[in-house]
């Protein structure tokens, strides 16, 4: 069964920009690598802030991003794998980016 989160922390920017050292998602909740999140805990979030917590997750992970929007927001620096079924997530990851998917999915979100 998930663990819940901690209460959720705020958004310190607007922008997409992600901090380099920043672990999946720690900028937008609390941090989804080791801990399961909720549809309820993320419902409220927008489609840009799922969009970010989801993609952290990924770029964390070493993922090598192709689009435009995705590079601008986390760069290249992590980047090691550029099949994204490479990409070593562990059952928490795996989990909550499915989650977040849910939601966006929910929320018609656009996903690129």
């Amino acid at each position: 069964m998930p663990r819940p989160l901690a209460p959720l922390l705020l958004v310190a920017a607007a922008t997409f920009a992600v901090p380099a050292t920043a672990n999946a998602g720690c900028h937008l909740i609390d941090c989804v690598e080791n801990v399961y999140v909720t549809k309820q805990e993320i419902e409220h979030k927008s489609c840009e802030d799922l969009w970010i917590l989801r993609n952290s997750i990924w770029n964390d992970a070493g993922y090598c991003f192709r689009t435009p929007r995705a590079i601008k927001a986390f760069g290249t620096h992590n980047c090691r794998y550029a099949d994204q079924s490479a990409v070593p997530l562990n059952d928490y990851q795996r989990e909550n980016a499915a989650t977040i998917i849910e939601v966006e999915m929910a929320h018609a979100c656009t996903r690129s």
